[in-house]
């Protein structure tokens, strides 16, 4: 074995000392190559497909005495559903689990409180309007976020860099960093 690979590389010196003869080589290489595809597609010659079919003659007659129907059709200013809208069979929305560790809902608290809630929670990724993460977890408009609070909010709307939320007539906005 190792002998063949002492000759291969005998030879690879032999063709690359001589300028000339590499040269000679690499030229008689592109033109083998380019006769070698050309025989190739020439064998392979691609089908080609009429795409009208064959004209069929028809009597006078016949088309004379076919009867002439009109056919109205009603179409609707805007399509029945919208094709980027996610579905609900697909996607299903998750369901709101009472978390006992939350603890009760504080009555009447300080919006400072609240705002430091929507300050600890993370907007991760925005695909308006439809859909944003927030916390990891796969939130759509009109869904409610829990934080470690105990606050509750809706989400109201998606926008590109960020999301509003909303909490007894409140709104905040949560931003992407």
């Amino acid at each position: 074995m190792n002998r063949i690979i002492l000759h291969i590389r005998r030879f690879g010196v032999r063709l690359t000392a001589d300028r000339r003869r590499f040269a000679a080589l690499c030229l008689l290489s592109a033109v083998a190559l380019l006769f070698w595809t050309r025989l190739i597609v020439i064998k392979r010659i691609p089908k080609t497909a009429l795409a009208e079919p064959p004209m069929v003659e028809v009597e006078a007659s016949v088309v004379a005495n076919a009867p002439q129907a009109t056919v109205s059709v009603m179409l609707p200013m805007r399509p029945e559903r919208d094709p980027f809208a996610i579905s609900d069979t697909a996607f299903p929305r998750p369901e709101a689990v009472a978390d006992p560790s939350i603890g009760v809902q504080r009555g009447e608290s300080s919006h400072q409180d609240v705002g430091s809630a929507v300050a600890s929670m993370r907007l991760e990724a925005s695909m308006p309007p439809a859909l944003a993460v927030i916390d990891g977890a796969t939130r759509r408009r009109g869904d409610q976020v829990a934080t470690s609070e105990g606050f509750s909010f809706e989400v109201v709307e998606i926008r590109p860099k960020s999301v509003v939320l909303a909490r007894s007539g409140s709104r905040f906005v949560l931003r992407m960093e």
